[in-house]
């Protein structure tokens, strides 16, 4: 399945801040939370952005493989990330999302927690 959207980390307190990776949730014990992709990295908020040529959930596999991050079932992560692609086309571009634990099936649920993200711009004309 291949999105044209996916979700990128954000900082809430400093959304100027570009930060080059994508989100994936995952599922523990203590729920579920978005983590990054490359670093493994535990985080809070991401943004919703167009991507180019389209991501697939075998694309952000092989991106998690590639940092050497500890897999317990990879039926099951292609299964969530195959159903996160599903879910993030229901957001607009620019949207800020988080990740929840939820009852369903999936068992996580994203939410949207604002319409986009409050950038500073300078509209200055020279």
């Amino acid at each position: 399945m291949k999105s044209r959207k996916a979700i990128v980390p954000i900082n809430i307190e400093n959304p100027d801040k570009k930060i080059n990776d994508f989100l994936y949730p995952k599922l523990t014990n203590d729920g579920a939370s978005f983590f990054r992709v490359s670093n493994e990295k535990e985080w809070k908020y991401g943004m919703v952005v167009l991507k180019g040529g389209g991501v697939t959930e075998n694309d952000l596999f092989a991106k998690i493989v590639d940092a050497k991050t500890k897999i317990e079932s990879v039926d099951k992560l292609l299964e969530t990330l195959k159903v996160y692609l599903e879910k993030v086309k229901e957001f607009s571009i620019g949207n800020i999302v988080y990740v929840e634990s939820s009852n369903n099936n999936e068992g996580f649920v994203l939410k949207k927690h604002a319409n986009r993200p409050n950038i500073k711009r300078n509209n200055k004309l020279p």
